[in-house]
């Protein structure tokens, strides 16, 4: 029987709350979780939220465009996007050049919830980095894009 790699031997030993992906999977579900207290008043989800704030600054993109800018499927978009447009949030019009193409404009309401919304998102925020140095912040930023950056090459 052979001895497990160093690096299996230390993954089987160490524990779960000390794992990298353990931690960030969690901390993630614990930034969605306050984002998503912070928007309940307000009726909107996180991923409408997330789809919304991606449009605040990018009005008038595809569904394509849009899932890229979010880092998702395409497909996981359509009920967000069907949710906004039954809301009156956004319209999807035909793309002048394609025709097969839909463009994603939002509506005067969705561009209003702008200054209401944008400060649930910084709430979470406030309250992730609480008692956190600017320095710890820059730094969790820093090593979170790199993180990133090595799973995505």
């Amino acid at each position: 029987m052979s001895a497990l790699p160093p690096a299996l031997a230390k993954a089987a030993t160490e524990r779960l709350d000390e794992s990298l992906g353990f931690l960030v999977r969690t901390s993630f579900r614990a930034m969605v979780r306050a984002l998503a207290r912070e928007l309940q008043p307000h009726g909107v989800s996180t991923a409408e939220w997330s789809a919304l704030r991606v449009l605040w600054r990018g009005d008038g993109i595809s569904q394509v465009e849009l899932a890229e800018r979010m880092g998702v499927e395409r497909g996981s978009l359509t009920r967000v996007l069907a949710g906004l447009e039954a809301h009156g949030l956004l319209r999807r019009e035909p793309d002048g050049a394609d025709g097969r193409k839909l463009r994603l404009h939002l509506s005067p309401t969705g561009r209003a919830l702008e200054p209401v919304l944008l400060p649930c998102g910084i709430a979470a925020n406030e309250r992730a980095t609480a008692g956190l140095t600017q320095a710890e912040v820059d730094t969790a930023r820093r090593v979170l894009h790199r993180l990133v950056t090595n799973l995505e090459s």
